[in-house]
């Protein structure tokens, strides 16, 4: 072989090596990420609005750190999850996706579990004070009641339903999309439905709701005659726009308060009552565990039973003497 010759081979040699080594960084990059995958098993079993937010918190931590969650220091993972947000409760959704990974790696997670609950104790403060900053605003319940006796006598069914559901049943912007059948048999697929039953009672049939894969189907039973009037009364939705439902919900309400701040307002009453039975119960309809909503709205475990009640496997466990609600009609 030549001189030339074996210039030219070693010059196709080194090409092909190169070509050969590039192939492989590409091939590397896309290879799946073990982390993220090993997280993904973990997390499976939990509900999907939370495996969902899980993702995106474990995504934005990740790439703000710029490697691999579980080889990051407990101090630049807390550090940067205060400086990707000055949200409190924010914060302390990206610690906690810090700790579950290097939880799942064994890794300390001392540093972790103490910056949590130090974020925990700073948003029930937070919390306190701008809930009594709403509290001291908010109307008394027994304003309220009269207001939805008001409604129903001057014949506004929609706003009484809005104002009923949001007193009795502590409902949420979205309950409030239902249908209003008068067969049972129509009330299917993944939607609310208000089932006009036989007699003075409605049935309130709720799947499409914010907690929905926690609490699953809810089905309410109320045996009140001036709700079942006011359905039977109304044409069409309730709210015209379900894109603007948190818009209509908020302009029917009493005051225009919306949900979250008459909620408030019962469960102020509640605790000022000494009620946790009660609070028991408002968690079991509107599908919020109680030490949400002990946190969320200042609520201490302290008799109005109102005029919603539940019962479970289709057998009515009575706790209220004005009528009786089903979890599974």
């Amino acid at each position: 072989m030549s001189r030339a010759e074996a210039e030219t081979t070693d010059a196709e040699t080194t090409d092909a090596e190169t070509t050969e080594a590039e192939t492989t960084e590409e091939e590397l990059d896309e290879l799946p990420d073990q982390e993220l995958e090993i997280f993904k098993e973990k997390i499976q079993g939990k509900s999907k609005a939370t495996i969902a937010s899980y993702l995106n918190q474990y995504r934005k931590l990740k790439d703000a750190l710029g490697k691999d969650i579980h080889d990051t220091s407990q101090k630049l993972i807390i550090s940067t999850a205060e400086r990707l947000s000055s949200n409190l409760n924010t914060q302390a959704a990206y610690i906690n996706i810090g700790f579950l990974v290097r939880q799942i790696w064994n890794e300390d997670t001392k540093e972790l579990v103490k910056a949590r609950q130090e974020k925990k104790r700073a948003i029930i403060d937070y919390t306190r004070t701008e809930n009594q900053k709403v509290a001291d605003g908010l109307p008394s319940l027994s304003e309220f009641e009269g207001h939805i006796e008001y409604l129903y006598k001057e014949k506004k069914y929609k706003e009484f339903v809005i104002n009923y559901l949001i007193r009795h049943c502590y409902v949420r912007n979205k309950d409030l999309l239902f249908d209003i059948v008068r067969r049972r048999a129509d009330a299917v697929g993944k939607k609310n439905y208000m089932w006009l039953a036989r007699g003075k009672r409605v049935v309130y049939i709720r799947r499409d709701y914010k907690t929905a894969d926690t609490y699953g189907e809810k089905v309410t039973e109320f045996k009140d005659e001036k709700l079942v009037t006011a359905l039977r009364a109304i044409k069409g939705p309730i709210i015209p726009t379900p894109e603007q439902v948190g818009y209509y919900v908020r302009k029917l309400s009493y005051k225009e308060l919306g949900e979250g701040a008459l909620l408030k307002m019962i469960l102020n009453h509640t605790r000022a009552a000494g009620d946790w039975h009660m609070l028991n119960k408002i968690s079991q309809l509107r599908g919020t565990d109680t030490q949400t909503l002990c946190t969320s709205y200042n609520i201490q475990q302290d008799g109005d039973e109102g005029i919603a009640t539940i019962t479970k496997s289709g057998k009515p466990r009575k706790v209220a003497k004005k009528s009786s609600a089903n979890t599974n009609v």
